[in-house]
Parts: C-alpha cells; sequence; structure tokens
C-alpha cells in the first residue's frame, strides 16, 4: 500500500489531458508511469464538468503528481515561473529537491496546489477521492476553515477505541440500512460517541479539531468519488468497516467519523454545508440536533447496544492490543526518552509521516515510525527507526550513536541523515543529548 504522508503544518478550470503522452518525457520512469497520471487528471477534469459543486470555493484546481522516488513530477496547469513543459496537456518536469513529497496541500510559486503522490490507486473511485480529498485542504485556507492537526491521545487506550470502533460499526450499519433502522444505527453511533467523551471529556475539542480538518476533507472526497462514479453508500460504509482495521486512530479518526458524519447529514440535514461556522465546526453536533438525539441515555442501555455490534469481542480484542502496547511504548520510552538521542529542531514543522502508525508517549509527545523530517540543515530520512516529537512538532529526538560526526551523509540507528553545510553537532543539555546546529563562523 500507499503510505499517506501529511505534513504537520499543513493543510476549477483544468485543461482537458488525454490518457496518453509521447516523446517529451524526460525520465524512463515518468514515461513509463505517466499514462496512469495523465488518465488521473483527465477522470478528475471529467468528474469536475459534472459533479455539483460541494463548497463556496470551486474543488477542482491546480494538481501537482510526485514521484517520490525520482521526483519527476506531473501538473494539470502550468506553474507561475514556467519551471515545467507542457506535453499533450500536461505538464512535466522535476520536483525541486527543498520541497516536500506528500498527499497534501501546499504553496508553490505563489499558488496553492494538491499534491498526490506517485503511482496513484488502480481504483477510480479511490483515485478520485484521493484527488478530490487534497484539492479540498487546498481550498481550506479560502473557505476560511480554522486548521489544527492534533494529535488524539486517548484513542491509544483501551476504552476510546472500543467506543471509537463501538460507533464507527454503527455508522456503517446506518448507511447500509433502511430508513427506520438507518435512523437508530446513527442514533447507537451518537450514544457510543457520548459515552466515549464521557470517558476523555478533555479529549472532545481534539476530535472536533480532527473531524474539521481530515474528516471534512475524507468526506469531500468520498462524496465526490460517489457522485462522479454513481456508487452509493454502501461502498462508504465498507471504507469505514475498512477503517476500523486501522492499528491507530491518533491522527486518523477523521477518516473514519468524517465520511460517516457527513453523508448522514446529507441525508438528515440537508444543506448543512451552507451554515457551516468555519471556525468552529462541529460535525457530530451538528448530527445529535439534526437526529434530536436524547440528550442523556443510561449506561446500562448503551452497553446492551454496543453488545449488538459485537462490543464483547471488541473488548477482548483491545484488551490483547492494550497489553502489547505497553510494551511497545517501554520500548519507544528507553530509546527516545531515556536513551542516547539526536534533537533537531523544526522551524517549519516539516514531519512528514503514515497517519495509520503514530502512537502516543504520554506526557513525552508523539511517536512517529518512518517519518521524514526536513529543516534548514537538511532531511532526515528514518528507514527502521521512529522520531518523538512534542504536541507543536517544532522539534523531533530520534536514537543516536553516542558520537556524531559531521558529514554530507550522516548514518545513525535506522535513519540517515543528509546534512546541509554549515550544522555540526554538539553536546546537549542532558547526558546522552546531541543537538543539530549552525556552525561556528570564522573570525
Amino acid at each position: 500500500m500507499t503510505f499517506q504522508l501529511k505534513i504537520g503544518a499543513l493543510p476549477c478550470v483544468v485543461s482537458l489531458v488525454s490518457a496518453t503522452l509521447t516523446s517529451a518525457l524526460a525520465s524512463p520512469l515518468l514515461a513509463q508511469d505517466t499514462a496512469g497520471p495523465a488518465e488521473a487528471l483527465a477522470e478528475l477534469e471529467t468528474a469536475c464538468q459534472h459533479v455539483e459543486e460541494l463548497w463556496p470555493a470551486a474543488l477542482c484546481g491546480p494538481v501537482i503528481l510526485v514521484n517520490p522516488a525520482t521526483r519527476d513530477a506531473v501538473t494539470n496547469q502550468p506553474d507561475a515561473n514556467g519551471l515545467f513543459e507542457g506535453d499533450n496537456g500536461v505538464y512535466l518536469g522535476q520536483w525541486p529537491d527543498n520541497m516536500p513529497v506528500a498527499n497534501t496541500a501546499l504553496a508553490w510559486e505563489g499558488q496553492q496546489w494538491a499534491m498526490v503522490m506517485l503511482p496513484l490507486r488502480g481504483d477510480r473511485f479511490d483515485r478520485l477521492q484521493l484527488l478530490a480529498h487534497e484539492s479540498f485542504h487546498r481550498i481550506q485556507p479560502e473557505l476560511g476553515h480554522t486548521v489544527a492537526d492534533p494529535m488524539a491521545a486517548h484513542l491509544d487506550e483501551m476504552d476510546g477505541r472500543i467506543w471509537l470502533r463501538m460507533e464507527l460499526r454503527a455508522y456503517a450499519q446506518a448507511l447500509d440500512a433502511a430508513e427506520d433502522d438507518a435512523r437508530a444505527a446513527a442514533l447507537d453511533a451518537l450514544a457510543f460517541r457520548a459515552m466515549r467523551h464521557s470517558l476523555y471529556p478533555e479529549a472532545v475539542e481534539v476530535e472536533r479539531q480532527l473531524e474539521a480538518h481530515e474528516g471534512l476533507a475524507e468526506y469531500t472526497g468520498v462524496r465526490f468519488a460517489m457522485d462522479a462514479t454513481g456508487e452509493g453508500e454502501g461502498r462508504a460504509a465498507n471504507l469505514i468497516r475498512r477503517f476500523e482495521q486501522r492499528p491507530t486512530y491518533v491522527r486518523s479518526l477523521g477518516y473514519g467519523t468524517g465520511p460517516a458524519l457527513g453523508l448522514l447529514l446529507d441525508r438528515y440535514q440537508p444543506g448543512w454545508r451552507d451554515d457551516l461556522d468555519p471556525a468552529a465546526i462541529d460535525l457530530g453536533q451538528l448530527l445529535f440536533t439534526a437526529l434530536s438525539a436524547p440528550a442523556e441515555v443510561s449506561r446500562p442501555a448503551v452497553l446492551d447496544r454496543a453488545r449488538l455490534y459485537g462490543l464483547d469481542a471488541v473488548q477482548d480484542e483491545e484488551q490483547e492490543r492494550a497489553e502489547h502496547l505497553a510494551a511497545q511504548r517501554e520500548r519507544y520510552r528507553e530509546a527516545l526518552v531515556e536513551g542516547s538521542v539526536l534533537i533537531l529542531n523544526l522551524p517549519e514543522r516539516l514531519l512528514l509521516f503514515n497517519p495509520n502508525t503514530v502512537l502516543s508517549l504520554g506526557e513525552h509527545g508523539t511517536v512517529y515510525p518512518g517519518a521524514i523530517l526536513m529543516g534548514p540543515w537538511g532531511r532526515l530520512t528514518l528507514h527502521d527507526g521512529a522520531a518523538l516529537a512534542p504536541a507543536d512538532r517544532t522539534m523531533a529526538r530520534v536514537a543516536a550513536p553516542d558520537t556524531l560526526e559531521a558529514s554530507s551523509t550522516v548514518e545513525g540507528p535506522g535513519w540517515t541523515l543528509a546534512l546541509e553545510e554549515g550544522w555540526h553537532f554538539e553536546a546537549g543539555t542532558r547526558r546522552g543529548e546531541t543537538v543539530l546546529v549552525p556552525a561556528p563562523q570564522p573570525d
């Protein structure tokens, strides 16, 4: 599978392109892969012409498709500085070395772009979903949405996971069921949500922010793909069931709940997108109001309903996971808190990561296995290791040997650092800490 990387800080008129490209391809790998990207951009253009606009800002606009291995790139419109060359309606070039590669939205050459990594997904629905998801991130600033990207540490805890899984199962059933049963299942989902929030009241705002950011983006991708392909809510229900199998929900909550909440709002409160307060979007509260859900449900009643969705088996699974997680956390704590570490400042918060693998280490921060860290000092790629970062992600720690020597390429346990000139290693404030800092300038 292609990992979906996110940049911590970040959040239509498209020329019709042909399904094949010809001779102006600079790279053999790009030449081999370009038919897929060109076809996907053509599919997106066709869908944009037929799908009703979902938001006040145009969803369809500038898109960059980048091969992360070669940095060969294809865009659907020219860049402002003419770095990419036109070929059969698309534009080909080399993505700059100092720019990140991720599934994201970013500013480049004075313009907001949606970026998606190559290779693209093989299924048409999946391709359109991903392209629309990242295109929504592109227009979020224009919509005035407050973009936040917190970590929901409580979703690494046993009870947090149990009640989220119950909520997800009820959403999937609601999307699959006939009207009366669908409404009952949606009310069950909200009751399970309320149970989780009663256990973790301090996390309610974190969940709201994640759903407003990634949840709305994922809903937009699913809604757009459904409208473009004619597939029904059963496809969305299956996506939610698949989401439940993810190893962690700490950063990915909105990918599961966002489509469910949005599609159920489409059913029970049409026009909900027109009345959103950009600074205080609360999809769960909107559905609660739309369904006139009861303000309180007794705990015994919630437990009885949850057993219809497999509560007992889920509790057993989560108990086993909790035991494994405790051992995993201890290993990370020994390596990244107590062991020898390299500390890197991230002034632009460029920490690229797979949201399906992050792990909460409580007060110490969040663990990001297999991440890529970027800063003025260069780029550190974790091949077989992890970074530990606080909530604001302005710095990170990686396991390190006791001694490090500055060179253009530095190797550490499970990572490689491409180091820029003018930087060197110094001892930190605590024994075992090394800090990457600018080298002293000669007099």
